[in-house]
């Protein structure tokens, strides 16, 4: 019996796309047991202004979340997946935005006299944090605030509360159960810079110290992340006795410094009072706690995000390295994608980016 090429040839298709559906799907149930979830969302300026975008950790599957012309960036989700929250400059300065998922519509959840930035969704979802402050120093296209403060409010914009009244303040992050908040400060009276916690009400506030790490005389850079446990605190830190960078991890207790990078694109160059470079921030722990991820830039122009093991096995690699900076990663939550847009939408409007974004 003679079968028509034709034929062949669709099967032949037909199978192909079958074989790489399946590739896909393995590669995605692969990830998602390895980090607890597949895919992790950041800000880029690929495209020439700061977006959201999603991107699974095998470095494929992109998504555009948010396309807008101001600079959307420092993307938190809410625990059941439904909201984004982001802080952009839609307005004028930079506030705090939340978009639904699901029918694409955003809002501004703050409107303060000042700049704000640095959202932080709690895990119980009842709030939002984030960091406002209006002494700024401008130079140029860069700013420098000397005052931070970090405030929280509920998820539509009320019930404001500020927690510090001191000190430049980084960006809040919150511990599993919503109780605590912890965050780097760089100015408290007379202390060095440190890792400081306080509690949801911004009371019973405390430094982390341990004379094994603090004798490093360390200079923290940065922000920092509660690993899902609860029992440890992820931040980056300049040594200046070694002239380099490196990604730690401490209990919450000050106790059981760990250096989780050694060497490799770490390594910091041997002038540091020249450069600020290289520079490590943004840690975010995968949502079953073994791995953490991170921004790793060598310049104002460049940024790229890696995964390490957080067990300090030295075992890391780069996950996204667009053109450009990719900053503040942060996990997806599964339920992410029981409320999101459609795969077909999201993949278009990726293929859509990527054609006038080579």
């Amino acid at each position: 019996m003679n079968i028509p090429m034709r034929y062949l040839t669709n099967r032949a298709s037909v199978f192909l796309a079958a074989l790489l559906l399946s590739h896909t799907l393995l590669a995605n149930n692969i990830c998602a047991q390895i980090y607890g979830t597949k895919y992790i969302s950041y800000a880029s300026d690929k495209s020439g202004d700061f977006n959201i975008y999603l991107m699974d950790t095998t470095s494929e599957n992109g998504r555009l979340l948010t396309n807008h012309p101001a600079h959307d960036r420092e993307p938190t989700w809410s625990p059941d997946g439904r909201f984004l929250a982001y802080s952009s400059n839609r307005d004028g300065d930079r506030k705090i935005y939340v978009m639904d998922v699901r029918t694409g519509e955003h809002q501004r959840l703050t409107d303060r006299h000042e700049v704000e930035r640095a959202p932080a969704w709690s895990p119980d979802g009842k709030w939002i944090a984030f960091v406002s402050g209006n002494d700024v120093i401008r130079l140029g296209e860069w700013e420098i605030k000397l005052t931070n403060h970090i405030y929280k409010s509920d998820i539509n914009g009320e019930n404001l509360v500020q927690l510090t009244d001191q000190g430049k303040n980084l960006k809040p992050a919150w511990s599993p159960d919503s109780e605590w908040i912890v965050f780097v400060s760089y100015h408290r009276g007379n202390d060095r810079k440190g890792l400081y916690v306080m509690d949801a009400d911004g009371k019973r506030l405390r430094r982390l110290d341990d004379k094994a790490w603090q004798a490093l005389d360390a200079i923290l850079q940065g922000e920092c992340a509660w690993s899902p446990n609860g029992k440890q605190i992820a931040f980056s830190m300049r040594v200046p006795r070694t002239d380099q960078v490196h990604l730690c991890t401490v209990d919450i207790d000050g106790k059981n410094f760990r250096q989780l990078t050694q060497d490799g694109p770490l390594e910091n160059r041997k002038n540091v009072k020249e450069s600020p470079f290289p520079e490590v921030r943004h840690p975010a722990w995968s949502p079953n706690g073994k791995w953490i991820a991170y921004v790793y830039s060598e310049s104002f122009a460049t940024a790229n995000i890696f995964i390490i093991d957080a067990r300090g096995n030295g075992l890391e690699k780069p996950v996204i390295t667009d053109a450009g900076r990719d900053l503040s990663p942060t996990w997806v939550p599964e339920t992410y994608f029981s409320v999101s847009p459609s795969t077909e939408k999201q993949t278009t409007l990726w293929g859509r980016l990527k054609q006038t974004n080579p």
